[in-house]
């Protein structure tokens, strides 16, 4: 069974880079069979095979180009999250829920890591499915959750409005769309565990900023970024800490 969670997780990792490539590029994640990235062909049904797809293309395209290596991540990560959660809580109802937590952490830390961007619509929305389902599964709470969405929404907010103030002439490194999704994480696991489900990823931000530093004034590095994807690594901490506590109650 667990061997069979795996192989779907796979699927549901195609799934998911279908979302991830067709948003920012067609502003809609249905319609038409899957192109390639890079030259816009209609891609062979080999090459929608999970993980396989890119290794027997040897991660180019068939012009040369390389593939990006987010999607290949993002089919491991889907299949050995679902499974580990299976493992963990078995086929229930809760397990769905947090199947669909952590499939919208996925595809938004994916989105905003290749492109800076996070949208209103997919957060706010399973903002919504998060809340409903505290009414349907007794293993949550509404008021946690409630609670959670909206000490997130302030603190968030907050640090948006230090952002715009400190970079008042340029893109702040912190924007609207890790408000929403710091409103998400808020109903998804609850107030009780909104603070430490959060740590992670900060801490792992934080690393990787003082890195950026190191590399760009000590040692001259040009070719690094300005910004981190800030909600990459939330959305990668929260994952980490659904994998690791119980955020049922």
């Amino acid at each position: 069974m667990m061997i069979l969670v795996f192989v779907a997780g796979l699927f549901l990792g195609v799934l998911l880079n279908l979302v991830i490539i067709r948003l920012p590029l067609e502003r809609n994640s249905v319609g038409g069979w899957p192109r390639c990235t890079r030259t816009g062909q209609p891609l062979a049904w080999w090459q929608l095979l999970p993980l396989v797809g890119w290794l027997l293309q040897r991660g180019k395209a068939s012009n040369g180009k390389a593939l990006h290596w987010v999607y290949p991540l993002v089919e491991m990560l889907t299949a050995v999250t679902i499974t580990w959660l299976y493992a963990t809580y078995g086929l229930s109802w809760f397990y769905g829920y947090l199947v669909f937590i952590t499939s919208i952490l996925i595809v938004t830390g994916a989105i905003d890591w290749l492109h800076r961007f996070i949208y209103t619509f997919v957060v706010l929305g399973a903002v919504v499915l998060a809340l409903g389902a505290t009414l349907l599964l007794p293993d949550l709470n509404i008021a946690h959750a409630g609670m959670g969405a909206l000490v997130a929404g302030g603190v968030f907010i907050l640090l948006f409005l230090l952002a715009q103030f400190l970079f008042p002439a340029r893109s702040a490194p912190f924007g609207l769309g890790d408000v929403y999704l710091g409103i998400f994480i808020g109903a998804a696991v609850g107030l009780p565990h909104l603070a430490p489900s959060l740590f992670y990823g900060v801490l792992m931000a934080g690393f990787v900023a003082v890195l950026i530093v190191i590399g760009k004034y000590l040692l001259r590095r040009r070719d690094l970024p300005e910004y981190l994807s800030y909600g990459t690594y939330l959305c990668l901490g929260v994952i980490v800490y659904l994998l690791t506590h119980d955020i049922r109650g």
